[in-house]
């Protein structure tokens, strides 16, 4: 039996932080960077700066390698709780498929996946 899969390009973040402009871009290799940072962290106790900070990084070191996790963890921390909202809507959206304002229960399935390493699964 054949099947058709409709494959979608990841999503991508411009953000103009500073007077500098960065793109994240949300695709598995994002994934791969949020698995690596998230290996030996209590993941129960991830404050949700933390969480956020993480997943601006991955998203950020896909498009420019040189950034770390304390810039990005800077940006959030002076950034609108709206905006980094709409960041981690477009993570959890393009890992999973989920939309956060759409289905509450789903992304609370999809994080406990990303922070269990088990993204997209």
């Amino acid at each position: 039996m054949r099947k058709k899969i409709c494959v979608q390009e990841a999503d991508e973040v411009e953000i103009r932080f500073r007077d500098k402009t960065y793109v994240a871009t949300f695709n598995m290799r994002a994934v791969g960077y949020m698995q690596e940072a998230l290996q030996g962290l209590d993941v129960k106790n991830l404050s949700y700066e933390h969480f956020a900070g993480l997943t601006l990084y991955a998203g950020l070191k896909v498009n420019h390698p040189d950034i770390t996790q304390e810039e990005a963890n800077a940006m959030v921390l002076t950034m609108r709780p709206s905006d980094m909202g709409e960041v981690i809507e477009s993570y959890v959206q393009s890992v999973n498929g989920v939309s956060v304002s759409d289905n509450e229960e789903s992304l609370k399935k999809a994080l406990a996946q990303i922070l269990g390493g088990k993204a997209g699964q």
